[in-house]
Parts: structure tokens; C-alpha cells; sequence
């Protein structure tokens, strides 16, 4: 992981699996791999809603390079490959890990290379000591001798970015990820330490499709075509922070990681291979901006929303309530006719009422307890869960004068699917593995 000059290949994917061999053979990524070891490939499969039309580029790792990975291992010896991810699930709201291999096709890599897949939410885990705390690692990840890293290249609206050391933080019980997201805001801390205990072998990002404003199903995805691989952990990310555009130093924990190891974050002090890396980049968005007042995103000034307050998610959101933070926004877009009573909704650990509202939603048990009894509040709208239910959360925007029109926010959600078909650079089957794959 500290290799002198740690080696970075970027590589323009044309074909399978022809691109991703170069891509691994230009950074040695297999140098290390012995036909005895057991494998694990560990993707970015964050999370699939059934209940609505959902797109995947640039939100899911692209299952043809999980595929690809899959057979170059079979190529090189390696019998023992197993495949795993925890996606978020939640209360009638989106599906388990292994809901999404079997919607992706991945029972079909069982059956013809003997893949094990795994759901890491499953456990058992491990306590491991990580100095300041100690975090819940899914034992498989630890025991295997080769651990490959396949996140997207996608932005994050908490973290910046989510390459390959955010992608880790799915390797973690609910619990520890919960702890990430502490009432102090230490998000960023805890991603620059998980590659300190959860160290990859060889890390591939996955740049086919990137994801602007992301990690969810509400960011754009761009079509790249871009791939990047290292065995060192930070040059990966630094490579993905290249591709997308945006300064390294501008991404808390890659840049609290560099500092704490006495790194460079300067891609020139890296070696290089493949395609250039200026033939490949394209810079993404990754914040979405609220008003000044911190009462809504910008867009609701354009569309005349009026009456409701809904302050900008911070680092203390876990990821089932900010899983919901999206459909509470939209839902509020699809249903809105009329200005509202002046209501607030109030999300993660820290935030506090404004005094100003007449109706106070507090979304999840985490603001229940931090604002129950605030005198502030006048009228509480108390929405349980850890996370709430998808279900509950619009009974409490009903109860907070929100008649919900379902029909046009599915009807929304359709259009976000809808804008890639035909476009050039989009092709769907590189989600799914099919029967001549």
C-alpha cells in the first residue's frame, strides 16, 4: 500500500474482457494473486427500489465488468471467488443483496464459475480495532486472501466522492454504520480510516457510466467509458478524483488520509499507464445547493414552493434516512399545489427546530429523541423508525398538510429512466447477465 511509486491505469473500455485485462495487467494488479487464493470481489450495489422505476448508470457497479473480473479470475486459476455486497434495505422500501444479484443475473455466475455470493449484511462480523473505536467488519471480507474493490465513479452528497474507500464502508454491520454517521459529523474520519483495516488488493473503478450529484437514483449519469485500477488504495481514489474533475484536497477523507500517511495527493508523483488521463476525464457535479436561508433546495424558488422548510441534509443523515431524503423531496415537488402551513422536516442527529414552523416533522428515532420536547416545536409530527418506513413517512407528510399524489411522483420517477433510452453511450445490458453472456 506504500509502495514508492504506486502504479495507476486508466484504460477506455471497447470490449469484454479484453479492457478490464489490460486495465489489470498494465498496474501488475494480479501480481500479488496466486491460483490458491481465495477472491473476493466486493462491488457498489448500494441500493434497489421495486416499488419505482429506478435507472442504474452510474448507481450500481456495471455487472459486465463484475462479470469480466469473474472470468479473468476463472483464466488465472482461482477457484474460490465469491462476491458480495450489503445493500441497504428498509421497511417496504427497497430489496436485500441478494434481491438485487438475483434482478442482475448474477445466480448465472454461480452456475457457470462457481461463484459464492454473499450478503455481508448477513454476517458474522468481526470487531476490529480501529484505534479511537472499534467496527463490526463482515468476517468473509477479512478472511480472504485478495480482496478486490470495484466501486463507481460517482459524487456523493456527503462524502464528495464515492470511490474505493467510501465503497469499503458496505464491508460494515448496520450498526457500525450508523456509528459512522455520529452526531459529531465524523463521516469523513471514519471513511479515512477503513482502508487502514480493510485493505484491497487491487481496487478497479468502474467509470463506464459516471454519476453526477449522486450516489442515488436522483443524480445524472454521464457516459465515459472509463476505467481505472491500482493496487494502492489512495492512488485509486486520487485517480478518481482526476477522472471526475475535482480536486483531491476539496474531499475530507482522501485528503485526511494523505495527510495522516504523509502522502502526496499530486497525481503527477504517481506512475501512469494506459490511456491518457485527459482523454478520459470529464467533471461532474456533486453538490446540490439549497437557498440561502437553508429552507429548501434552489429549485423550489423556480417551481414557487412555498410554506415548508426542509434544511440541507448534513454527515449525521445515515444512509436509510437519506435513502428517503429524495423521495420526501420529490414527493413534495410531485404533490405541491398550493402553499403549505409552514412545516419543517427535520433529518440525522443535530438539527433543531427553527421555532418558526406549525407543524414540526421529526423523521426517525435519532431526531425524535434530540427534539421531542424542544419548546420550540409547537405542533409535532413524529415519524418513528430507524429508519422509518417508506409507508410512515408519507403518512407524516399527510399529517403535516402534504396530500401525496403517488401517481405523479411514479410518473417522475419514469421520466428519470426515460431520459437515457436512446441516448448515445446508454445500453441497459450491461446491468444484466443474460443467458448467451
Amino acid at each position: 500500500m506504500t509502495h514508492p511509486n504506486p502504479v495507476i491505469s486508466f484504460k477506455r473500455y471497447e470490449s469484454s474482457p479484453d479492457s478490464l485485462r489490460e486495465l489489470i495487467r498494465l498496474c501488475g494488479g494480479f501480481d500479488r494473486l496466486r491460483p490458491s487464493y481465495r477472491a473476493f470481489i466486493k462491488p457498489n450495489l448500494v441500493a434497489f427500489d421495486d416499488r419505482y422505476p429506478m435507472p442504474l448508470y452510474g448507481v450500481f457497479s456495471t455487472t459486465r465488468l463484475v462479470h469480466d473480473m469473474v472470468f479473468l479470475l476463472k483464466e488465472f486459476g482461482i477457484n474460490h471467488i465469491s462476491i458480495g455486497e450489503g445493500s441497504f434495505r428498509g421497511k417496504d422500501f427497497a430489496v436485500s443483496t441478494m434481491g438485487i444479484f438475483k434482478a442482475l443475473g448474477y445466480p448465472r455466475l454461480e452456475k457457470r464459475y462457481g461463484v459464492k455470493l454473499v450478503d455481508l449484511l448477513e454476517g458474522p462480523f468481526q470487531a476490529v480495532d480501529f484505534g479511537e473505536f472499534r467496527l463490526e467488519v463482515a468476517q468473509p471480507i477479512l478472511e480472504t486472501d485478495f480482496l478486490i474493490n470495484m466501486p463507481v465513479l460517482k459524487t456523493h452528497n456527503q462524502a464528495v466522492l464515492s470511490l474505493g474507500f467510501k465503497n469499503l464502508k458496505g464491508c460494515l454491520s448496520v450498526k457500525s454504520r450508523k456509528f459512522c454517521h455520529g452526531r459529531s459529523g465524523s463521516l469523513h474520519h471514519h471513511l479515512s480510516l477503513l482502508v487502514e483495516k480493510i485493505t484491497p488488493a487491487l481496487t478497479i473503478l468502474d467509470g463506464i457510466y459516471g454519476l453526477e450529484k449522486g450516489p442515488f437514483y436522483l443524480g445524472r449519469a454521464v457516459a465515459m467509458q472509463a476505467m481505472a485500477a491500482s493496487k494502492d488504495p489512495l492512488a485509486l481514489d486520487l485517480a478518481g478524483a482526476a477522472l471526475a474533475g475535482i480536486d483531491p484536497a476539496n474531499v475530507p477523507h482522501i485528503r485526511e488520509y494523505a495527510h495522516r500517511h504523509r502522502r502526496s495527493l499530486d497525481l503527477n508523483r504517481y506512475v501512469t499507464q494506459g490511456t491518457p488521463l485527459q482523454e478520459l476525464q470529464q467533471t461532474l457535479k456533486w453538490d446540490n445547493h439549497w437557498n440561502e436561508q437553508n429552507t429548501g433546495p434552489k429549485a423550489w424558488e423556480k417551481l414557487g414552493i412555498r410554506g415548508v422548510f426542509l434544511p440541507k441534509y448534513d454527515e449525521t443523515v445515515c444512509t436509510g434516512c437519506s435513502g428517503l431524503y429524495g423521495t420526501i423531496l420529490t414527493m413534495i415537488m410531485a404533490s405541491y399545489t398550493a402553499p403549505l402551513n409552514d412545516i419543517e422536516i427535520l433529518t440525522g442527529k443535530r438539527m433543531k427546530p427553527s421555532g418558526k414552523a406549525n407543524k414540526t416533522m421529526l423523521l426517525g428515532n435519532c431526531m425524535i429523541k434530540e427534539n421531542r420536547k424542544d419548546p420550540a416545536v409547537k405542533d409535532t409530527v413524529i415519524v418513528k423508525g430507524c429508519p422509518p418506513s417508506l409507508r410512515s413517512v408519507l403518512d407524516g407528510l399527510e399529517r403535516c398538510g402534504i396530500h401525496i399524489r403517488e401517481d405523479i411522483y411514479a410518473a417522475f420517477r419514469q421520466t428519470l429512466v426515460d431520459r437515457y433510452k436512446g441516448k448515445e453511450g446508454f445500453d441497459e445490458s450491461f446491468y444484466y447477465i443474460g443467458a448467451s453472456s
